[in-house]
């Protein structure tokens, strides 16, 4: 396990050490325009995808843009949109997503992906490179009683509880061409392999 580069930024390596802990990144992003897809476990995902590619652009939803615009266009966030990723993509910008849409509050990677990823990495023309963030501690299986947006509110709210430190597991770069659902379903199964075993 390599620590991470020296050529990140303090600030970011400051932001992400106060709320997640210690970070630890196994393996390493091709440059260029590739598409970062990843488990969703944690609002704070968002700041590891900058660690990681800093000139990385993250797809996020709507409702981030209505009330935090000016921020999230300076952290070069972008409005989930296929022609918007495809464009900076062709461009050789890489894009970061995660395919649930959702945060999973218990990091068991049990929501589908949705098709949006590969349907972009194809109308691109470029690898989609699996990416995996394991947390030191999740909550327990209580959560699993409250709805997906419960346990979402209740994720945001108790993270410093959960500040236990992030290992990354960087997969190879993969083609996705052909049936857009089979290849979904490929990639989840990808980013799940990077989970490390109990």
């Amino acid at each position: 396990m390599s620590e991470l580069p020296r050529c990140i930024p303090q600030p970011a390596r400051f932001l992400a050490w106060l709320v997640v802990g210690q970070v630890k990144v196994v393996g390493q992003i091709p440059a260029g325009g590739v598409l970062l897809c990843s488990n969703h476990v944690s609002y704070r995902d968002v700041f590891l995808f900058g660690l990681i590619n800093p000139g990385a652009r993250l797809l996020v939803h709507p409702l981030v843009f209505t009330f935090f615009r000016s921020w999230a266009t300076k952290k070069g966030f972008v409005e989930v949109s296929i022609d918007s990723a495809v464009a900076l993509l062709r461009h050789g910008d890489p894009v970061a997503i995660c395919p649930t849409g959702l945060v999973e509050a218990t990091g068991q990677a049990q929501l589908p992906f949705k098709t949006g990823a590969v349907r972009i990495a194809q109308q691109a023309g470029v690898p989609v490179v699996p990416v995996f963030f394991h947390y030191g501690n999740y909550p327990g299986r209580w959560v699993e009683r409250f709805s997906i947006t419960v346990q979402n509110f209740l994720l945001f709210g108790l993270w410093p509880c959960y500040r236990r430190g992030v290992t990354i597991f960087i997969g190879a770069p993969v083609q996705v061409d052909g049936d857009i659902k089979e290849r979904t379903k490929e990639l989840k199964a990808k980013v799940e392999a990077l989970k490390p075993r109990a």
